[in-house]
């Protein structure tokens, strides 16, 4: 007699295959390989013109300042990152995960609480944007660990990724050597939850991969895809599933450049996914109803800002779809909604215009997926 599956079996069944990976450097290495010459990150040079970058590209560059991080004496150390999102700030992360522990802290913070972070996370190295690491310097008496080193996106990151590449070329190569152990922590966040209190959240690699692995297995991500990265890295809900899980899926990532140019930089960029909180995705529901109601014919549009699209005929629906779409870069076919539970009447208007609607529910202390729908 056959067994029967359990409802658990069953769904596992219906998964998309998943390639195991355990941690970061692996999964680097992975993708780095697999995905070579394929486009990581779409990002703009100092002339406003979009350019790519290759997850060969990608993977060198964490190694080359993973391997000055550890010429300086930083392995198995706690090395910062703050700032906004960014390449480098991605470049960061990654390097400072593979070769110690890695302290995202939000840019947002006043600087006593940066510093207290940094104080308590041990931290021997922190690289961010001028202006956040600046705030820290102007209160530098306060930092415990006088020897902190500082790396700025803006003044000397090229030039400490530079000798780094140096170092690697001319053999020290011990970047390649490093072996992390999945299950220890690599991972030190600060979030205040819901009791107002900044609390430590102790992660490892496992956790987050296992995260990332369990929502590629249920949620198609293509490698066709450009993930919009709005939402602060820091967050481990961006964190996961705005950088590491692209990256493991060999799709692109491109970042916002503030929330005012969000229009602007989907006009540029043209992504397919988008992580939201509700409050955007309400933001973008509102404007797209009074652009709609706006270039109708008199007789089709409703007042109050009420949605006109299910009244349309459906040859006029046909065209306010693909003018709805065209204002969002042209591609968007999902947005992944977190941090709270979305308007139902929201989801519904949206995927009336054929565009999906994730909702997850998370917790940083889970990595933080834990369930969507």
């Amino acid at each position: 007699m056959k067994k029967e599956l359990t409802i658990a079996e069953k769904l596992k069944k219906k998964y998309h295959r998943v390639e195991e990976v355990n941690n970061f450097k692996d999964m680097l290495y992975r993708s780095g390989k697999i995905f070579r010459s394929r486009t990581a990150f779409k990002l703009k040079d100092e002339n406003g013109n979009i350019i790519s970058i290759t997850y060969e590209d990608f993977k060198n560059d964490v190694i080359y300042l993973g391997t000055n991080l550890i010429k300086h004496g930083f392995l198995n150390k706690r090395i910062a990152v703050i700032g906004k999102n960014s390449y480098k700030w991605c470049v960061s992360y990654m390097a400072a995960a593979i070769v110690g522990i890695v302290v995202p802290i939000d840019k947002e913070l006043h600087s006593d609480d940066v510093i207290n972070f940094m104080n308590v996370s041990q931290t021997v190295c922190i690289l961010g944007d001028k202006k956040n690491l600046d705030v820290i310097l102007d209160d530098i008496s306060k930092v415990e660990n006088p020897d902190t080193y500082f790396v700025s996106f803006e003044e000397n990151f090229d030039t400490f990724l530079k000798s780094g590449k140096d170092l690697y070329i001319s053999g020290f190569t011990d970047f390649d050597d490093i072996t992390i152990n999945p299950d220890e922590l690599r991972i030190l966040l600060f979030t205040s939850g819901t009791t107002g209190v900044a609390k430590g959240v102790c992660l490892s690699q496992r956790n987050i991969c296992s995260n990332l692995l369990s929502t590629y297995g249920i949620v198609k991500v293509k490698r066709s895809d450009l993930f919009f990265s709005i939402l602060p890295l820091h967050h481990t809900y961006e964190c996961t599933l705005g950088f590491l899980l692209p990256i493991y899926s060999g799709a692109s990532i491109c970042h916002c450049e503030g929330l005012r140019y969000i229009a602007k930089n989907m006009q540029e960029f043209h992504p397919s996914v988008i992580l939201c909180v509700p409050l955007l995705l309400e933001n973008l529901h509102k404007n797209i109803v009074k652009n709609v109601n706006r270039g109708l014919p008199q007789k089709y549009q409703k007042e109050n800002n009420e949605n006109p699209f299910p009244y349309l005929p459906l040859f006029f629906k046909k065209i306010v779809r693909a003018k709805v779409k065209n204002t969002l870069g042209g591609r968007l076919r999902v947005f992944i909604v977190g941090a709270a539970s979305a308007n139902p009447n929201i989801i519904s208007d949206f995927r009336d215009l054929k565009l999906n609607t994730l909702q997850g529910y998370g917790l940083t202390e889970c990595s933080p997926l834990v369930a969507r729908k």
